[in-house]
C-alpha cells in the first residue's frame, strides 16, 4: 500500500530568468534571516533548522509536487495486513559524506536516536512514538513495527533525517550541533559552522541523485530586514529570503533583481497557557483568566486580522481561522477566521469577570516570522483597546523559543507549517494533550487539553480511508477552533529575491533551500 497526501498548490508560476545573463561563478552568497539552532538535523522540527539540514541529510521517503510520496533513501515500501507491520527497502549504492556506505543500520540508528535528543525546543519524538520496533531484514531491507496502526507513518519518516551510526550512541546534541558529525547522503556536505555569522556547505560530488549547480554555497544570518535586501542591492549576496513585504514592488522595479512570492501553510497564532490556575504575566488577578473559554474568544473578537494582512504585511498572507490552508489535506472550507467585533469581546470579557480588564504582558519573536515584532506589537494594541492593560516583549528567535518551550509567557505568538501536506501533524504537534510518553502535543507550549478533540485526533490517525481520515481531521479542528484553543492570525506570505542567473523555484512548505536553487544558464 502507498499512502497519499495532498499538497499546498503554489498558485503562483514559478519564477524564470533572465536568458543571456553572465555566466554565474561555481560560489553563491546568500542571506537567510534565521540561524538554526543547531546543525543536528535531528534537534528541533523548526523550519530555520529544518531548512539548513535538508541540503545535507536525507530521509526515507520525500513529499512529491503530486501529493504523493516520492523515494529517497526508501525505494519500495508495503504495509502487511496487520496494519502494524511495514517493511522498505533501501537504496544501495548510497554513501555518506565521510565515505561510509549507507544501509539498514543507519536508518535503524538513526529512528533510536530520536527520542533520546535533549532539550529541544520543538522534539522530533512525537513523529516515531508510535514505532515499536525496527529490525534490519538484511543490509537493504528494514521492518518497522508499530504499536498501532500508523496510516501516516510515511508522512513522519518523511521529516526524520538519516545521520551515520558512525557518530556513535555517545555523540550529543550539542557536540553534533556544531557540526562535528555533521555526516549527511544529500547533494550539499557540510564545510563550516560560524554560530550568528553563516554556514559553509559545498557539493556532493559523490551524490547518488542529480547534482545540484554550486560548488559552494555561504549560508550567511542576516536577522535585519534592511540589512539583508541591501545586501542582495549591492551585489554582496545573491539571493535573500523573508523579503519584507512593503519592499517587494521596489524589488520589482530594479533591474538584475527577481522576486518569488508565494502562498504559505504557515499559520501565524496566539497561544494562551492553559496548564494552571495561575500564569506568570498576568497580573491584576489571581486566576488564570485562560481557563475561560470566553476570554479566549473575546481576544480572538479583538484582533482584526484583515487589518494586520493589509496593514502590516502588505497583503502578502492571507486571514486563516485553522491550521490547514485550502489545498491541505484536512482543511475546513466551512471555518472562516473569527469575526473583528471589538464590542462582542467587551460583552465576553464582562461576562467572565474582567469588565476591568487585567495586566497581561504579551511575548513574541522579533526575527523569525516577516515583521512579527510589529504584529506581536499591533495584537497587543488591539488587546489594549478592548480594556486590558497590556505590554509588550519582543526577543530574538533563539532566546525566545527556548522561553516559550519552558513555559514562561502567558500570551505569546508563535507559528506551525505544514510540511507534510496533511493538518494532522500540526493539531497532534500543538493541540494535543501534552503527553511526552505517547510523543503527543511537543509543540503544546500552552498545555491546551481536550477529550474530545484527543479522541477524535486518534481515530484519524488510526484511519487507513483517506475520506474517513480527512473528516475526522475537519471534526477534530473544529472542536479545536470552536473552543477557541488558540487564536489563528494568518497563513503567512513568502517572499525571495534573487539576482539575475539564478532560478529558485519555492516548495509548499516555504523553506528556503539551497537545493532549490540553480542556474539559469
Amino acid at each position: 500500500m502507498k499512502s497519499t497526501i495532498r499538497t499546498l498548490a503554489l498558485g503562483t508560476a514559478l519564477a524564470a530568468l533572465m536568458a543571456g545573463s553572465p555566466a554565474l561563478a561555481q560560489s553563491l552568497t546568500v542571506a537567510l534571516q534565521a540561524e538554526p539552532s543547531s546543525i543536528d538535523p535531528q534537534f528541533a522540527t523548526t523550519g530555520q533548522n529544518q531548512q539548513i539540514a535538508l541540503n545535507m541529510f536525507e530521509t526515507l521517503v520525500t513529499f512529491g509536487d503530486d501529493g504523493g510520496f516520492v523515494p529517497s533513501l526508501a525505494t519500495e515500501w508495503s504495509v502487511a495486513d496487520d496494519q502494524v507491520t511495514w517493511t522498505f527497502n533501501l537504496r544501495e549504492g548510497v554513501t555518506f559524506h565521510d565515505g561510509s556506505a549507507f544501509n539498514a543500520q543507519d536508518v535503524i540508528f538513526s529512528l533510536e536516536r530520536v527520542p533520546s535528543i535533549e532539550n529541544s525546543p520543538a522534539p522530533f519524538a512525537p513523529r516515531v512514538a508510535v514505532i515499536e520496533s525496527v529490525t534490519a531484514v538484511d543490509d537493504y531491507t528494514i521492518e518497522i513495527v508499530t504499536s498501532r496502526p500508523a496510516p501516516t507513518l510515511l508522512n513522519d519518516l518523511g521529516t526524520i533525517y538519516i545521520v551515520s551510526d558512525e557518530i556513535g550512541e555517545g555523540m550529543a546534541s550539542d557536540q553534533f550541533g556544531f557540526g562535528d558529525a555533521a555526516i549527511g547522503t544529500g547533494p550539499y556536505q557540510f564545510v563550516s559552522y560560524t554560530p550568528g555569522d553563516r554556514v559553509v556547505i559545498a557539493r556532493n560530488d559523490d551524490y547518488w541523485g542529480e547534482a545540484v549547480d554550486f560548488e559552494q554555497i555561504d549560508i550567511r544570518f542576516i536577522s535585519s530586514d534592511a540589512s539583508r535586501v541591501a545586501s542582495l542591492q549591492a551585489g554582496e549576496v545573491d539571493m535573500i529570503d523573508a523579503v519584507p513585504p512593503n519592499d517587494l514592488d521596489r524589488l520589482r522595479a530594479l533591474d538584475g533583481i527577481e522576486v518569488i512570492a508565494v502562498a504559505s501553510a504557515r499559520m501565524v497564532y496566539m497561544g494562551f497557557d492553559q496548564g494552571g490556575e495561575t500564569t506568570p504575566m498576568v497580573t491584576g488577578t489571581d486566576a488564570n483568566p485562560f481557563l475561560d473559554v470566553r476570554v479566549r474568544e473575546a481576544l480572538a473578537h479583538a484582533i482584526d486580522r484583515q487589518a494586520i494582512v493589509s496593514r502590516i504585511q502588505f497583503d502578502s498572507g492571507e486571514p486563516a481561522g485553522q491550521f490547514a490552508p485550502a489545498g491541505i489535506f484536512g482543511h475546513d472550507p466551512d471555518l472562516l477566521p473569527t469575526e473583528y467585533n471589538p464590542e462582542r469581546a467587551r460583552e465576553l470579557l464582562a461576562e467572565a469577570g474582567y469588565a476591568d480588564g487585567f495586566g497581561l504582558t504579551v511575548h513574541g519573536p522579533n526575527d523569525r516570522y516577516i515583521n512579527d515584532g510589529i504584529v506581536t506589537q499591533t495584537v497587543g494594541q488591539m488587546w489594549a483597546q478592548v480594556g486590558l492593560n497590556v505590554a509588550v516583549e519582543t526577543l530574538p528567535f533563539n532566546v525566545y523559543s527556548g522561553r516559550a518551550t519552558a513555559r514562561e509567557f502567558s500570551a505569546f505568538l508563535f507559528s506551525f507549517g505544514i510540511t507534510t501536506g496533511e493538518s494532522g501533524l500540526g493539531l497532534r504537534n500543538v493541540l494535543a494533550t501534552y503527553d511526552e510518553e505517547r510523543g503527543w502535543g511537543a509543540n503544546n507550549r500552552f498545555r491546551y487539553s481536550n477529550p474530545e478533540f484527543d479522541e477524535t485526533l486518534a481515530a484519524a490517525f488510526a484511519e487507513f480511508d483517506d475520506a474517513e481520515r480527512e473528516r475526522l481531521l475537519q471534526e477534530a479542528t473544529r472542536i479545536a477552533m470552536d473552543d477557541y484553543a488558540i487564536t489563528p492570525l494568518y497563513w503567512e506570505g513568502n517572499n525571495w529575491a534573487v539576482r539575475d542567473g539564478l532560478i529558485f523555484s519555492p516548495s509548499p512548505d516555504g523553506r528556503s533551500l539551497m537545493t532549490n536553487l540553480s542556474s539559469a544558464d
